[in-house]
Order: C-alpha cells, then structure tokens, then sequence
C-alpha cells in the first residue's frame, strides 16, 4: 500500500512521526511525506526511504478562496502517484488536503487535531468572516474523513460543539503524537534547585510568566537557577519580550542557551520543569518529553497542557498566566524534595501508561488501514 504523510514543512526531522514512519516501512509500505516547502528538506527522508511530495501552497493561508488552488495542486500530485491512504496532520492542512484526496480517489483518510491552530484564534472581523467561509468546507473535510483523531478531550468537545464534527466512532483520542521512551529514559534529578524551560519561544508559551516567577523564587531562593532553551520565534526578536529575556539574562535572573540538539541531555541537568504555556497545541511535545525522563512538572490547566500533570501527583497545574501562582509551586518543590522525588516516579510511569509513541501509532494504524 501506498500511504502519504501530509504535514507542515520539512526542514526540521520530524520527531514526532518519525516512529510512525518507520512502523509503516517495516509492515510493508510504501511512505510518502506530502508537504509545502519551507525553504530546506531534511536529510533525515531520503536517508530513512520517505520520498519527499512537494505541494504547492501558503500554509499561513486563511483565505479560502486560495485553498481551493491548492486543494487542486494536491489532487493532482496525489493522483499522480496513485497514492490509496493518507494521514493529514493539522487542521490548516483539513480542508484542502482531504477534499483533494478524496477527490484523487484515496481510499482511507485519516485527520490528526494536533491542536486547534490560528484559525480559532483570530479576532475581530477578519476572524468572523474567515471561521464563517471556513468552518463549512472543515465539516465537509471531516464528514469524507474516514477518521479524526483528536489529540485532547478539549480539542474533541469544542470541534463537535461548534459542529464541526458528529460525534461518532471515527472519532478517537490519542496522548498527542506520542514520546520515544527509549529515547526519553528517566534520569536521575539533577540535586541543585534548577528549573528548565525548553521550547520554541513565542509570546504564548508563557517564558513572560516564566521569568516573572523566577524574579519571586530568587527573592526567597537566591541560589535556585532558572533555564531556557529553544529557538527564538522570529515575532519575538522585535518584541517586549525579547527585551525582558535579553534584560533578564543581564541581571542573571535566567540563563539562555539557545537552541538544542540533544534534549534529553537537557533534561537530565535540571530538576523541575516548567511550561507555563497558553498555546492551543495538541499535547505538548517538551512536555511528554519531560515526563518521560522523570521530570516533575508544573504547566497551566490549559487544552493540551494538563493532558500531561495528574495535578499534585506527578507535579502542579497552575493558572494560565498567574506567575505568582507559579512561583508558589515552584517555592513548594525546592521545599519538598522527597514529594519530588515521588513526583519524578509518578511522571514516568504517567507517560508509559499514556504517551508511548509506539502505542499511539498503533491506534492511528489501526484506523489506517
């Protein structure tokens, strides 16, 4: 069987299908990965036997009547390679991806919600018009879909309560795309009092309410050191934000390192993670990351978030963007090492019970095929 991956861009090897593509070679089928081109492709296809689909589109489009340009784009490429099932990830991709490989004569569609994206985020007017055109052609999308997988419960119950979708049994939920346990082990915690944030930075992650909280913390806890790693978004270098994070590193309230390539590396040197984010995601990847390697977590009781915290078990769920709320947790843990310790346990053994990527996959599959 032929199957096609569809997603975002490529430049970047794709953690979290990087397993699903493999389960899907070593049963015998042919991988494509479909995607609009971001300027770079990733060796990591070639290498691994995942021929490469360019699809000619914006995928920071919200104009409609542009889908229906690239819903035509898709069908021919994928008819042209004679392509029998795809699994679609992103709600941006929904409309035209699915409508055009239904239309290229696909014989199974699978739909991943691995978050709800900008569409549900734009305000104003411009939000009313483009949710008013778009909303019609998402339900047409999930209706031909042969399943849609949600990646939260939240995600689930907005979908069908703005009638996007029926609830019925093509729809399932996953534990977000899923972590690889034997990549992400459980380490010792590091003994210092350091914290870690680790992910993209955008305004919306919450690094502004990280930052703040460390600000409180070292006002009881001087010695306690505050982390951050990740790329920054490139909205943020000419933001307020950006300011803070250079001005906060200056007066050593955090320390920035940049992007890395070795997460879990990462991970072993901290003792506590921190993800105060309010981004519509799916399930978080740093956070399944974390957890896997034994981390105790706070993050906000947000969708997708507080998929990852069984709240005062394996760490706190916290308000979104209340940075004393989080300060107090954080202040809790350096003055509970042995809840933590606890703490540490009780995360790994949440992420095998419900982030395993092979696990996942399998369900996804399953449906598939």
């Amino acid at each position: 069987m032929k199957i096609a991956i569809m997603c975002n861009g490529l430049s970047s090897k794709p953690s979290d299908r990087t397993e699903l593509i493999h389960l899907l070679s070593q049963m015998g089928h042919e991988v494509l990965v479909g995607t609009v081109y971001d300027g770079e492709i990733n060796p990591y296809y070639e290498q691994n036997n995942a021929k490469v689909l360019l699809i000619d589109a914006n995928r920071n489009n919200t104009n409609p009547f542009i889908e229906i340009k690239s819903l035509l784009n898709i069908k021919g490429k994928i008819h042209k390679e004679k392509i029998d099932s795809v699994i679609i990830y992103g709600v941006k991709n929904h409309i035209a991806m699915t409508i055009g490989a239904k239309l290229a004569g696909v014989k199974r569609i699978i739909c991943i919600v691995n978050g709800r994206g900008n569409l549900f985020k734009l305000a104003g007017i411009k939000g009313k018009i483009v949710r008013c055109m778009s909303f019609p052609l998402l339900k047409i999308s999930y209706k031909i879909a042969d399943g849609v997988c949600f990646q939260n419960t939240d995600d689930k119950r907005i979908f069908i309560s703005k009638h996007l979708i029926k609830s019925s049994s093509k729809i399932f939920v996953t534990g977000g795309s899923g972590v690889n346990l034997n990549n992400y082990q459980q380490k010792p915690l590091a003994l210092e009092n350091t914290f870690l944030f680790l992910a993209r930075i955008t305004p919306s992650k919450g690094l502004k309410e990280y930052i703040e909280a460390a600000k409180l913390v070292k006002k009881v806890y001087p010695a306690a050191s505050f982390e951050i790693v990740g790329p920054i978004d490139a909205a943020v270098e000419q933001s307020d934000l950006n300011e803070i994070l250079s001005d906060s590193c200056e007066k050593k309230v955090v320390r920035y390192h940049g992007e890395t390539s070795d997460v879990p590396e990462c991970m072993s040197k901290c003792r506590f993670f921190i993800y105060p984010s309010y981004y519509p995601e799916g399930v978080p990847r740093c956070a399944m990351q974390a957890i896997a390697t034994g981390r105790p977590i706070i993050t906000c009781d947000t969708p997708g978030c507080k998929e990852t915290v069984k709240n005062g078990v394996n760490g706190f769920l916290v308000p979104a963007k209340d940075s004393k709320t989080l300060a107090e947790k954080m202040i809790w843990m350096i003055e509970h090492p042995s809840e933590v310790e606890k703490m540490a346990k009780e995360s790994r053994l949440y992420a095998e019970e419900k982030f395993d990527v092979n696990k996942i996959n399998k369900m996804i599959v399953k449906r598939l095929i």
